[in-house]
């Protein structure tokens, strides 16, 4: 049994399985009536169909804890980070505007002053 790794939304998950079933040596017997011979063949298919749903399974799971911390870290975004830097901005611009304005006061005094 192999299992192929994939990755989806920058998560590594299990994508695939690849089973090849064991060969029968030539010393080995054969089974002895056919409802055996069925049997082993059903285990084989219900161990692969076993190993599909497995790695399946961890891949949704996998997924669905990146995709919960990916709403967390959304959620924080748009709670605390936004707002924050929003108001930092706002600050910032604010700042700017008065230094422009004080800028513009002093060079109309010093036109009106001739200075240069």
């Amino acid at each position: 049994m192999e299992v192929q790794w994939d990755a989806l939304m920058g998560v590594r998950h299990p994508a695939a399985v690849v089973w090849t079933g064991p060969v029968r040596s030539p010393a080995e017997p054969t089974p002895s009536n056919t409802a055996l011979a069925h049997a082993e063949t059903a285990y084989r298919a219900a161990v692969r169909a076993a190993a599909e749903h497995a790695a399946r399974k961890a891949g949704a799971e996998l997924l669905a804890a990146e995709a919960a911390r990916t709403r967390q870290r959304v959620r924080a975004l748009r709670r605390h980070w936004i707002p924050r830097l929003r108001r930092e901005l706002a600050a910032v611009e604010l700042a700017l505007e008065e230094a422009e304005h004080e800028e513009a006061v002093r060079r109309r005094w010093a036109a009106t002053h001739g200075v240069r």
